[in-house]
């Protein structure tokens, strides 16, 4: 009842990467500790003076929470600025949230995303047999509720477009799954799984 009269805002910048990472099954429990270095685009974060660089932190500490993530007020993690994020560099008192383009690049295409896509792909293809089945319970993972007949039509129809591109282009589905074992079914799995996590009400509190 009471959450039913809070305002309907977009997820903070950490939450929107945090709940894509929990959605996925990857992130890490790991409390305290020092600050770590997920997934970043290359050639972003370096000190011309000292020669420092951004080396991406191994295992589950690439999926840390964000509150965890290495700050540098002169470089601020690029995903978190996209979605508002703070640079540190001066004190707020609450954020500005903006809707702009970039934000849907940033959930699309970085690193984190993808790969949490590819494991959420994995997730939802354990439920069921078919991908009717696949997207109605990944659906009902992410948002806790039944999928609307005309959403389920409209990722089929995705998946079956993806399916048959990464069909006839074995590289392209090598390229986007990233492991030994990809098949074009989890590559297409993984395409639905991305826009999943991109729609308005995996990204928004209602």
């Amino acid at each position: 009842r009471f959450l039913a009269r809070g305002p309907r805002i977009r997820l903070s910048a950490e939450q929107v990467r945090d709940q894509a990472l929990a959605v996925s099954g990857l992130l890490s429990k790991k409390m305290f500790g020092k600050s770590v270095m997920p997934y970043q685009p290359a050639g972003i974060w370096n000190s011309v003076y000292n020669g420092e660089k951004w080396i991406h932190s191994e295992g589950e500490d690439r999926y840390r929470r964000s509150v965890y993530t290495y700050a540098k007020r002169t470089s601020p993690y690029p995903a978190y600025m996209t979605f508002d994020g703070s640079s540190r560099e001066v004190c707020v008192s609450r954020r500005i949230r903006t809707n702009t383009p970039l934000q849907a690049l940033v959930t699309l295409n970085d690193s984190t995303y993808v790969v949490a896509a590819r494991h959420f792909a994995d997730k939802m293809m354990d439920k069921g047999n078919t991908p009717d089945e696949w997207i109605k319970a990944g659906y009902k993972s992410l948002l806790m509720t039944e999928m609307p007949s005309a959403k389920v039509s409209v990722f089929t129809d995705l998946y079956q477009h993806a399916l048959t591109r990464y069909r006839e282009d074995q590289e392209a589905t090598k390229r986007l799954i990233a492991v030994e074992d990809a098949t074009p079914e989890l590559a297409a799995m993984t395409v639905v799984a991305n826009a999943m996590l991109n729609i308005d009400e995996a990204i928004t509190k209602e």
